[in-house]
């Protein structure tokens, strides 16, 4: 009879719960279309109603703080943005720029926050590895170099896709999207340094090559989920974590829609310096932006010859995706293009 009663009181215990994530899950929705259509009032009342239900997390505080500062609630503001910052990262830039938070600049917590941030920016950079890790290594199977789709019906047919099947995507055709990606296409022994290898897919300017490509994997086969280095002048996967982080890369961009039902994702990065040591501040502003054009594109087209959806993604928070992905301290990260059977 005991086990029955407990067994009751924690079936209602789930089901109350769950009735309380979807009510918030409301309220946040409702606040957040209130906010974008400058409801300010009704978007504070609404996300007030929903801590009250359960604690947000930090992008929720962070908008909350936004309705609030616009209603010129300055202490609630605050305190929103206060438990933003301690909830997870948010990114010191978007305070500074949202026109939304401009009467909190003048308040003498304003600066105090500011440091808040770099303090905690300053420690997640500190955790970040200098080097990437000798993990196990996954070699990939050889790419194919010819198919049944000619390059002129790939660029005419190829889209953005936001929503794929629920299905598995092969190690096979991670292998080729990574190869079309930043894979190797001419060997040159005892090259320069810069040149890691050789030549590869996408052009690069000066051949310095300066992005780092990342396998993020929900749902491949032979391949487990976790996060993979991608060893372009090798063709190997070195895994980096093999815990299933796919909730943190969604997290990051702001749980858009691609990462319900996608299989894996390719994150970008870049090591400026590459570029910079050469070119300077134009390495920066337009050739590592470049590569990163010239190497996406190819992913674009190589997808749609396998049948498979991918969109770039360029909206996410920095810190949280360097974190997820355990990138090295040098790195910043570019782009997220989720992968899913269409």
């Amino acid at each position: 009879m005991m086990n029955k009663v407990v067994y009751v009181f924690f079936l209602l215990s789930f089901l109350s719960n769950a009735v309380f994530a979807e009510e918030y899950d409301q309220l946040i929705a409702e606040a957040s279309s209130k906010l974008w259509d400058s409801d300010y009032q009704a978007a504070m009342e609404l996300y007030q109603q929903a801590f009250q239900i359960e604690d947000g997390d930090a992008f929720d505080y962070y908008y909350a703080a936004c309705a609030a500062a616009r209603c010129e609630n300055s202490n609630l503001a605050f305190d929103y943005l206060e438990k933003a910052v301690n909830s997870n990262l948010i990114e010191k830039q978007w305070l500074e720029e949202d026109e939304d938070l401009v009467i909190l600049q003048s308040d003498s917590r304003w600066n105090t926050l500011l440091e808040a941030i770099d303090a905690r920016t300053d420690s997640i950079l500190a955790s970040l590895p200098e080097e990437h890790p000798e993990g196990p290594v996954v070699v990939l199977p050889q790419p194919r170099l010819s198919s049944d789709v000619s390059v002129e019906e790939a660029m005419q047919n190829r889209r953005s896709l936001r929503i794929y099947e629920d299905s598995p995507l092969t190690i096979a055709e991670v292998s080729q999207l990574l190869w079309s990606a930043y894979g190797l296409t001419y060997q040159i022994e005892n090259g320069p340094d810069f040149l890691r290898g050789g030549f590869r897919t996408a052009p690069s300017a000066g051949a310095l090559y300066p992005l780092e490509l990342y396998l993020v994997v929900r749902n491949v086969t032979d391949l487990d989920p976790g996060i993979y280095w991608y060893k372009s002048e090798t063709h190997e996967l070195v895994r980096i974590a093999s815990e299933n982080h796919w909730e943190e890369l969604s997290y990051s961009a702001f749980d858009q829609i691609h990462f319900e039902t996608a299989a894996a994702a390719i994150v970008w990065s870049a090591i400026f310096e590459r570029c910079t040591d050469k070119y300077g501040d134009r390495g920066r502003e337009r050739y590592v932006c470049m590569d990163l054009g010239h190497s996406a594109e190819n992913v674009y087209l190589q997808a749609y010859a396998l049948k498979i959806g991918t969109c770039a993604i360029g909206s996410f928070s920095d810190l949280i995706l360097r974190q997820a992905i355990q990138m090295t301290r040098i790195e910043e990260p570019l782009y997220i293009m989720p992968l899913g059977r269409i």
